[in-house]
This record gives structure tokens, C-alpha cells and sequence, in this order.
């Protein structure tokens, strides 16, 4: 466990003011071996959705009726070491408890006084798959140790609760009133809606990143009551795609090709036919194979005319696994959305055949995809449309598929590229993998550089930390004014610390100042509004408002006096920092494309 920097001040804090609070408790985060941070359980859930007291009485109460440590561990919690000392040897016996140690003692001190619950995450435990909790014989101590646990509840003494299943609590910033008057929670109820609510929900339980991962990806798949339906929902597309995916074996890895062809085998839509290309034997009568060549994009051209059934490919890599409703999904896409020229969708990667790292892809974004290929490999093209463009362009090498892409924006539009938001592939070609060959990288700027030219922009591409990484400097002919619009009410010095960074640090020559003042009250404002205007300056104007109205009746004033060809509104307590910020804002707002463009503010 970790525990934050100021969780033992925060906790002896609470411990030393309530006198009646006999344990402290926060909040913790549950971490895998690897620090992902898991879902939220029960165990972490916690009580009330703010720092509270609560009757230790009515607490054993509800541990009594419902036997579970809500409470955590020894790790983040706070009690007295007198208690301690009085409590603990007489529970931790050779024969006495292990497994539920802290929680009893909790129960012990909670017979004497009070709970606090801090709602605030305090520390963090890890949950290692060999800890001690999770041991074989632990299952069985903690078995009988709630036997005992029970036997103590029920033959404890004192004060009832008001009701069954019902504690009085206090928020904290009221604990200290006196006479207390207690609010009252009817706690068994609200902790058995969450407990409802937890197990709909995927990875309450789960240990790992790894284990979460797997349960929600089992979630993707169809049950067998639904896969009896399927059939019927297939009839009803307006017509059923052929789609035949083409696997590329690089490597002539058997194991590898295996991986891909199972996975293909067990689709709930089955592939109209499976080519591979592969210097590997193919033992599968299905499987029409083709030695590969060493130009595997040229090779494509050369097979894609032989496959008259296909409506579609779909491009893969041996060692990609396909989920079971991968074909089914991608089939009902391109039935049901007409003019798709092209399909991609979200992917993972296969670490020993371990489901690892999904990548969660936008949608079609077209500056995004001139910045890198973020569509990936797994791309499912048109075959008829993809043959009339001429195939795939072998200069490109790993990225001839997405120069494709590019062709079918550039004639068809970004209408026609389609996005699944489903994991329908894992491969062991990971993402990242796949991202940082040579043939990706060397061919990434080429790539866009050549759609660029072709739709007639000049550019310039910069590479600032990756070479992958393609920041594009958008280059026009003219220089148009820009009216950059500022709004104040009496925010005097952040005005005026505004416009000096603003005249100060901005290189692009054309742009003119609008001021508004939006009916300041502070003597001192009126006067400098007043003398700012009487400089007569084209370059800064203020314009004065009798009443105050909104922002945005004042940033309308002031564009209907505004000179410029694009309005710029900024905010009084901007400061400017890059010189060049308002040339990068320009390069893109002249774009055709480009409706509204703003920069990244800090």
C-alpha cells in the first residue's frame, strides 16, 4: 500500500479532534501489479459521498446483518495505540484470528466509540495475485473467522440502532455541534443498491488490468440465445457483403498463420473465401494461397482482379486475431451505410496470447490521419471501386493502403471511410509495434506531402519530436486582417497585462484591437478607457458600453465595427506567450475546410 502525503496529517487531524472516534478511515484506490487502477468495489466504494461520523453501535449493527469488510485494511486506516495495545493480543492468539484480524479489531474499537469516514482517496493498495488474502488456506481461516466475528456481534451490548438496517451519522463539518443531533441513513438499503449496481458492471471483481480487459471483451461477444437471432437479422440487411479477407505472411510463421486462419474459422459471418499470402505450406482446402513476393502491395494488384466473388477484402497480418462477431459487425456496416468505400476499427494487441493494450480509435479525422497513420493497418476496402482507382501504389511500401485512403477522401470525400467502434482484431503486430517500422515511419511524410500537392496545398511539414509525427504549417498567399476582440468590466490589471503580452508577443502584422468596455464602475477604469480612446490609434479602439450586458452582447458590438476578414475573441485574462501563436491560428482558419480554429490555452 501507499498512502498520500497527507493522509496520516489529515487522519491524526480528525483522530485528535473527536474525542468519540475511535478509528479513521479514507478512501483507497485498488491497483493491479502494474498500477492500473481497477474499478471501484465494494470494499472501496465507500459510505457517504462526503467526510462523516458514524455510530460505531449502529455499525456493528450493519456488519452483524451484513458480514463485509467496507472498511479496508491496517494500510490507511488511524486508531490510538492504547487501543490497540488493549485490543490486539487477545485477538491475534495462536489460534485466534488471521485472515479478518484488522476488521475485527476494528469491531472491537467500534463496541468503545465512533467511525470516520474520509471521503477523499488517501492511499492506494496494490492487489498482487499471490498476496496473502488470496492464499488457499486464507479462504478457509476467513470461513471461520466470520463464524466467530458473527458470534461477537451478537452477543455485544448497548445503545440499538434506530432501525434495522439504519445508522445515525453526521457529516464531519457538523460533528463538532453540540448537543449532536444525528441524521440517520438507512444504510443496508443504499449498500445493497450498490451492490447491485456493482455486479452489472465489468471488472468489479476483477484483480488485473489483464483480467478486466478479458471480462470486457467477453462482453463483445454474442450468446448463444443471441447467435440463434443472427441468421434472421442477416436476412434482413438489404443485402449481404462477400467479404474476403487477404493475409499477408511476412514472416511464414505457421504458428502465426494459424492464429488468423482459427479465428477466421469461428466468425458468426462467415468470409465469402480466405486468400493468404505466405512462402508457408497451407494444408487448408478452403484457403486459396499464393506464394508471397516480395512487393506484397504490387502482388495485391495482381490478385485482387481473381477474386470476382468479393465485395470486399479485408487486409490482415498473420498472428491478427479476429474477435467472433469481427466479419458479422464490419458485413452489417457496409449493408446498412451506403457509398463506404473503406472500413477500420478499434484494435489490441495479443501478448502471448494475452488480450493487451486495445487502441480506441476517432472517427475519420482528417487532420489527425495527416498527422499519422492513427486507421491502422487493418483496413477493409471496396474491391470493385478500389480496382477502378488503380489498386494500391507499391511506392508507399506499409503505407500504399492508406495512400488509398487519401485518393478515396481527395475523389469520393470522408463520407465514404467508415469507423467501428469495436475491438475487431488483436494481433501480435501491436499498434505501437506496427507504428514504429521503418516502412511507416519513412513513408509517412511522402504520403501526406503527395495528397497535399495533389488537392493544390502548399505546405510545409515540420517534425517537432517524432519523425512519425507530421505538424503541417498550412501556407497562403496573403496576410488577411484579423480583429481580435477583447471584453473587460473594471478587470483593469488583467487588461492591461493582456494587451502588453499581446503587443508584445504577437508577430503577424495585420491585426487590429477592439476593446469593450462592458459599463465599468471603478473610477479608474472609466478614466483609462477614456484615455486609450482619446489616443485615436486604427491599430487599438475601445468602444464603451452604457449598460452592462453579456459577453456576448458586447463581443457583437464590437464585430459589427471590426475591420478584419476573421474575428478573434479573447478572453481580458489571456497572456501571450509563443509570438508566432496568431500565424498558426491563421494557417489553419484559412484553410476551406476550417470553420473555427483556437489555440491551446494553459
Amino acid at each position: 500500500p501507499r498512502l498520500y502525503n497527507y493522509c496520516v496529517a489529515y487522519q491524526a487531524q480528525t483522530l485528535d479532534a473527536y474525542k468519540d472516534v475511535q478509528l479513521v478511515v479514507s478512501k483507497r484506490h485498488l491497483v493491479d501489479v502494474d498500477d492500473y487502477v481497477l474499478p471501484a468495489r465494494m470494499e472501496n466504494v465507500g459510505l457517504v459521498p462526503y467526510d462523516a461520523v458514524f455510530k460505531g453501535e449502529d455499525m456493528l449493527a450493519i456488519f452483524e446483518r451484513t458480514p463485509r469488510n467496507y472498511l479496508g485494511g491496517f494500510s490507511g486506516a488511524l486508531m490510538r495505540r492504547t487501543d490497540v495495545q488493549e485490543y490486539l493480543p487477545s485477538i491475534a492468539l495462536p489460534q485466534g484470528f488471521v485472515a479478518l484480524l484488522d476488521f475485527t479489531l476494528f469491531i472491537c474499537l467500534l463496541r468503545r466509540g465512533n467511525l470516520v469516514v474520509l471521503h477523499s482517496i488517501q492511499s492506494t493498495e496494490r492487489l498482487p495475485p499471490g498476496r496473502f488474502s488470496s492464499q488457499g488456506d486464507m479462504h478457509q481461516k476467513a470461513t471461520t473467522e466470520w463464524g466467530w466475528l458473527n458470534e461477537m456481534l451478537q452477543a455485544r451490548s448497548g445503545e440499538d440502532a434506530p432501525a434495522q438496517g439504519w445508522v445515525r451519522f453526521l457529516p464531519l463539518r457538523r460533528a463538532q455541534e453540540e448537543p449532536r443531533e444525528w441524521d440517520e441513513v438507512g444504510l443496508y438499503g443504499v449498500m445493497a443498491g450498490r451492490q447491485g449496481i456493482m455486479m452489472s458492471r465489468v471488472g468489479s471483481n476483477s484483480d488485473s488490468y489483464a483480467e478486466l480487459y478479458a471480462e470486457w471483451l467477453s462482453c463483445r461477444r454474442f450468446s448463444e440465445p443471441q447467435k440463434k437471432l443472427l441468421e434472421q437479422r442477416i436476412v434482413s440487411w438489404a443485402w449481404q457483403p462477400r467479404i474476403v479477407p487477404v493475409i499477408i505472411d511476412a514472416d511464414g510463421d505457421a504458428e502465426a498463420l494459424d492464429i488468423t486462419l482459427r479465428s477466421l474459422a469461428e466468425q458468426d459471418y462467415a468470409a465469402d473465401s480466405v486468400v493468404v499470402l505466405t512462402n508457408a505450406s497451407v494444408d487448408d482446402p478452403q484457403v486459396l494461397r499464393f506464394s508471397l513476393q516480395p512487393d506484397w502491395a504490387r502482388q495485391l494488384n495482381e490478385v485482387l482482379p481473381l477474386l470476382d466473388s468479393a465485395d470486399w477484402v479485408y487486409l490482415l497480418r498473420a498472428g491478427d486475431r479476429l474477435t467472433q462477431p469481427a466479419l458479422l459487425i464490419l458485413a452489417e456496416r457496409i449493408a446498412q451505410i451506403p457509398g463506404l468505400l473503406c472500413v477500420y476499427s478499434d484494435e489490441g494487441a495479443l501478448v502471448e496470447d494475452e488480450s493487451r493494450e486495445p487502441i480506441f480509435k476517432p472517427g475519420f479525422n482528417l487532420d489527425l490521419l495527416r498527422a499519422y497513420p492513427y486507421v491502422g493497418r487493418t483496413l477493409a476496402f471496396e474491391r470493385r471501386n478500389l480496382l477502378d482507382m488503380g489498386g494500391f501504389d507499391p511506392a508507399f511500401d506499409e503505407l500504399a493502403p492508406h495512400d488509398v485512403i487519401w485518393r478515396l477522401v481527395e475523389g469520393a470525400g470522408p463520407q465514404s471511410i467508415e469507423h467501428i467502434a469495436e475491438v475487431q482484431v488483436e494481433s501480435r503486430l501491436a499498434f505501437a509495434d506496427w507504428l514504429s517500422l521503418p516502412g511507416v515511419i519513412e513513408h509517412s511524410e511522402r504520403l501526406v506531402a503527395a495528397h497535399l500537392s495533389r488537392i493544390g496545398r502548399e505546405h510545409v511539414i515540420h517534425h517537432d519530436q517524432l519523425p512519425l509525427l507530421n505538424r503541417i504549417e498550412y501556407v497562403h498567399p496573403s496576410l488577411p486582417l484579423v480583429s481580435i476582440i477583447i471584453t473587460a468590466r473594471d478587470q483593469l490589471g488583467a487588461l492591461e497585462r493582456c494587451i502588453d503580452s499581446l503587443l508584445s508577443n504577437t508577430t503577424y502584422p495585420n491585426y487590429e484591437v477592439l476593446i469593450v468596455d462592458n459599463a465599468s464602475e471603478s473610477a479608474e477604469a472609466r478614466a483609462w478607457f477614456t484615455a486609450m480612446s482619446e489616443l485615436g490609434s486604427d491599430k487599438l479602439r475601445i468602444f464603451s458600453l452604457s449598460a452592462a450586458g453579456s459577453e456576448a452582447a458586447a463581443q457583437n458590438h464590437a464585430a459589427g465595427q471590426a475591420r478584419g476578414d476573421y474575428l478573434l475573441m479573447l478572453s481580458a485574462y489571456a497572456l501571450i506567450h509563443q509570438a508566432d501563436w496568431l500565424q498558426g491560428l491563421m494557417h489553419h482558419a484559412q484553410r476551406p475546410e476550417v470553420g473555427i480554429v483556437g489555440p491551446r490555452i494553459l
